[in-house]
């Protein structure tokens, strides 16, 4: 009986241990990717078995994926790593989007100015409008990437399986309408400065757009990225001995609140949709302008003639979007807020 009992032991016990590396393999598939991995495996455009969310994907193989998935010409490289703003422009261009991507990057105010912009600043945008990119849950933020860096595995099959199945075409086409205004010289380099922060990923409680330095006095990211009041703070609120955002070239205005609910609670001059500036902070609820400032749920930067730059969840990331009449974020509007006064 004691021979017996110890065999059937050490037979659950081997059994347990074959058991492991099947269950850590499914572990390698998280459950938000899990339904587009499925979906690519059974067209046949990846495999499943080698699949790895976290991991980076070589250009050769992306080209792959992206001539199963779409036919060849949309993408071309074969070296290194593919990254976050490849991965986006591909997929813009095999939707039939590349003229509104243009559209984007050569955007040029009445009077004349040009911002300079980033390679894959168009794609970008139209990426995340199409609903291509998708915010990781906080626990998996160290994985986010920006325009530049390799994009994991499971962020690239979630953006073919979206383009495949349900790419957002409306909101894309709105950006066909995008125009800058003109801008005095403070306004437009504020412009300037937000513009140059697209293709950051969203991060929940993010204020800067890279790892934070050693000493940063509000918290550690470990990854750069902007939650929306985050993005506003990073681009508008004074600098200070500890807070100096790289590269901005003007001091900042006084923007004691850290959270969208607070900032909107924070001034008494609420200001309706038609008497926006350039600018101004505008802020968004349910109810709309009924709504009161503890409901508020997201902030943005207004960039005039009814267009927004701000890092929103749903669009995982800095994005443009319009705020105009007819929009769905129009109608969320609650008040605006000027702290660029001159």
């Amino acid at each position: 009986m004691r021979k017996t009992g110890l065999i059937l032991a050490v037979a659950v016990i081997l059994a347990a241990l074959a058991a492991v590396p099947a269950a850590a393999g499914k572990k390698q598939i998280p459950d938000w990717i899990r339904p587009a991995v499925n979906y690519l495996d059974e067209a046949g455009y990846l495999d499943k078995k080698t699949f790895k969310a976290n991991q980076s994907m070589s250009r050769a193989e992306f080209k792959k994926l992206m001539r199963k998935a779409f036919g060849p010409g949309y993408y071309k490289r074969t070296t290194g790593n593919v990254t976050a703003g490849e991965v986006g422009h591909a997929l813009v261009k095999s939707l039939g989007r590349k003229d509104v991507a243009a559209t984007l990057k050569q955007a040029t105010s009445p009077d004349g100015w040009k911002p300079t912009l980033g390679r894959h600043f168009g794609s970008e945008i139209v990426a995340r409008e199409l609903g291509l990119r998708r915010d990781r849950p906080t626990t998996e933020d160290g994985f986010e990437a920006s325009a530049s860096e390799a994009m994991r595995q499971g962020d690239i099959a979630y953006a073919v399986h979206r383009a495949k199945t349900a790419p957002s075409l409306y909101s894309a086409d709105v950006l066909r309408n995008f125009q800058l205004r003109n801008y005095g010289e403070t306004r437009r380099e504020v412009m300037q400065y937000a513009m140059s922060l697209v293709g950051t990923p969203y991060v929940w409680a993010g204020e800067w757009p890279q790892r934070t330095p050693s000493g940063y006095p509000y918290g550690t990211q470990v990854h750069g990225g902007f939650d929306c009041s985050g993005f506003i703070w990073y681009v508008l609120r004074e600098k200070s001995p500890g807070y100096k955002p790289m590269g901005r070239p003007y001091k900042g205005w006084s923007i004691p609140e850290r959270a969208s609910y607070d900032m909107a609670a924070g001034t008494k001059d609420r200001l309706g949709y038609k008497k926006l500036r350039a600018g101004d902070l505008v802020f968004f609820a349910p109810g709309g302008k009924k709504a009161k400032a503890k409901d508020v749920y997201h902030a943005g930067i207004y960039m005039g003639r009814g267009w927004m730059i701000h890092s929103s969840g749903s669009r995982a990331g800095v994005s443009i979007t319009t705020i105009a009449p007819g929009s769905w974020w129009h109608d969320q509007i609650a008040w605006g807020r000027r702290v660029i006064t001159k």
